[in-house]
């Protein structure tokens, strides 16, 4: 990891050792990621002269220790310009690393949307802004404001857990192109039995030495996956007590059933009923919670164990039934919608096709008319030097030709010369 040459000085707050081996680890892997290809289009480390209060000049970045440097007073919010700041953080000139991939590499190793992390987003959250906030004073980042000369460096305000979690968000919204798959061109440490269709083993990787990019979008297609799917607002532990406590009611219903126990079994079916519509969310009741009698109008007769069982089989049949024509259905809209998206690829192929022939066409006129116009401004021969060439002929033939012949052939040749020059 990039240092200060005085690492001995504390910070401003103290730092726990799992904080710094957690950042210690996360700045090492984006440093071998930098190594192997850097980031596109990232600038140097912000070295330019900080100011004092009074406009005079203070120190370089690199030049302050920690208690100089955490003596500035941060102004700049982290706003759009500072999440993408394209300036690098390490004072590396060799290694460079921006800011955004700090940020969503943080996430994905943190986890912070994780399968495993209901009720603890906001704990590792904080861990993740702990980091982020040491590694910035460990490299004594600044930040331009404004553009052109004028720009001053600025230092940015700690980040917190809640800025730190909308700022993963919006990197995760903003940016497109994250369906990557497993294997990245780089290292050429792929497995040979997918290189199909020509590609050489050595241009795919296993993606154990990642570039910088290919890090941080591996990074982002993680945390959006993990975003998305939402496992982050449910407790596995809850769904699985939900789960067990419904079949028992439901096993207990069917044995209360055949073992003649009318009465109990009702109220079981009642209770039944309710778990497994708060648990599936649906409308549709459980068999068992059919009435265990019918009324004829003037004394309600029972109703046998097996009509029981034969109504509630009646009834998950149909249920079977309907799930059945919903999942044909879906799977005709399906097929629908990879139809549509092919008749899309093909039309798009085709306008595809039809733009590289216009683009071909007016490449074409183009150099034509370029030709032309060449031509025109730098001909073959130089007049001057032909006519020259021609009158000199001319005077040779004037005493075989006559006066009045010879002026004859020389104002042609005049006119000739000045047509070409005009042109």
């Amino acid at each position: 990891m990039s240092t200060s040459p005085d690492e001995a000085t504390t910070s401003a707050t103290p730092v726990d050792d799992d904080v710094v081996t957690i950042a210690t680890e996360i700045w090492s892997e984006l440093e071998a990621s930098s190594t192997v290809e850097p980031p596109f289009l990232v600038k140097p480390f912000y070295n330019e002269m900080c100011k004092k209060e009074d406009k005079t000049d203070f120190k370089r970045p690199l030049e302050m220790t920690s208690a100089e440097y955490l003596s500035v007073t941060p102004k700049l919010n982290w706003n759009a310009t500072v999440k993408y700041s394209l300036f690098s953080i390490s004072s590396d000139p060799l290694i460079l690393i921006r800011l955004c991939h700090l940020l969503v590499f943080t996430a994905w190793k943190l986890k912070i949307f994780g399968e495993d992390a209901y009720g603890k987003v906001t704990a590792r959250c904080k861990v993740g802004s702990n980091i982020i906030n040491y590694l910035l004073e460990k490299n004594h980042v600044f930040f331009p404001v404004t553009a052109g000369r004028q720009r001053v460096p600025t230092r940015v305000r700690s980040i917190n857990e809640e800025t730190f979690k909308s700022a993963v968000v919006d990197l995760v919204k903003c940016c497109s192109d994250t369906a990557l798959q497993r294997h990245y061109v780089g290292d050429g440490h792929g497995d040979p039995s997918i290189a199909g269709l020509g590609i050489p083993p050595g241009a795919l990787t296993d993606g154990s030495a990642p570039s910088a990019e290919i890090l941080f979008k591996r990074s982002l297609h993680e945390v959006k996956g993990l975003l998305e799917s939402k496992s982050y607002l449910s407790n596995p532990n809850s769904a699985a007590a939900t789960a067990a406590r419904a079949q028992a009611v439901i096993l207990d219903g069917i044995n209360d059933i055949l073992s003649g126990g009318l009465s109990t079994a009702a109220t079981n079916a009642a209770s039944t009923a309710e778990i497994i519509l708060e648990s599936n969310n649906t409308n549709r009741m459980s068999p068992l919670s059919v009435p265990n009698h019918s009324s004829t109008g003037e004394e309600s007769k029972r109703k046998s164990p097996a009509t029981l069982m034969a109504e509630a089989s009646l009834l998950s049949q149909e249920a079977a039934v309907k799930d059945a024509d919903n999942l044909s259905k879906m799977i005709r809209l399906q097929e629908a919608e990879l139809k549509l998206r092919k008749d899309d690829a093909v039309a798009n192929r085709e306008e595809r096709k039809e733009e590289l022939r216009l683009q071909a066409l007016e490449r074409t006129r183009s150099t034509e008319v370029l030709q032309k116009i060449i031509d025109k401004l730098c001909p073959d021969a130089d007049p001057t030097e032909k006519f020259t060439a021609r009158k000199r002929k001319l005077d040779e033939c004037r005493d075989t030709l006559g006066e009045e012949l010879y002026h004859l052939k020389l104002r042609q040749l005049t006119d000739e010369f000045l047509k070409a020059s005009a042109m």
